[in-house]
């Protein structure tokens, strides 16, 4: 962690998410002059529509074998609408980005398994006021491409 108490998306790990399941993106004036937006703080009030902001969230992928990983999904909350982005899956303390076209292929050769493709993933918290965690299939490369670009868009304009 930086001396402001932030970490480096890319140095989150499972640990870090088992620890505590939410962490909140910093915008670039929270942090000061040695950390940019890419920087997370760990983040103990409740995921809660109605609010602005972005993080990282524990969850649990499922692969198409069945077996079960850690990782992460990115949550964007804009006011009364969240999308969710698949984030990170750990295997063996390596991180794998789940809509990578080659994360099967990864996964297979880490957890020595076959179609270790993430398909689903389901966070480990629920929002505020809701009984059901969030939970959602892992979409095509290029529809994920397309809503990726799409939220890009809208988190651009929502500010």
């Amino acid at each position: 962690m930086t001396s402001s108490g932030l970490i480096s998306a890319n140095k989150l790990s499972a640990a870090d998410l088992m620890a505590n399941p939410v962490w909140r993106f910093h915008a670039d004036a929270e942090g000061g002059e040695e950390v940019d937006e890419s920087h997370l703080a760990p983040c103990n009030e409740p995921l809660a529509l109605g609010t602005f902001g972005s993080y990282l969230v524990a969850a649990t992928y499922r692969l198409k074998n069945g077996a079960s990983l850690p990782g992460a999904v990115q949550v964007d909350v804009l006011g009364k609408s969240a999308h969710f982005t698949p984030a990170v899956v750990y295997a063996r303390d390596k991180s794998v980005d789940p809509l990578d076209r080659d994360a099967e292929r990864r996964l297979s050769r880490i957890t020595k398994t076959s179609d270790a493709k993430p398909i689903r993933w389901e966070l480990a918290v629920t929002f505020h006021g809701e009984n059901q965690t969030r939970r959602g299939r892992i979409a095509r490369t290029y529809g994920t491409a397309l809503l990726l670009l799409a939220r890009l868009i809208l988190l651009r304009f929502s500010r």
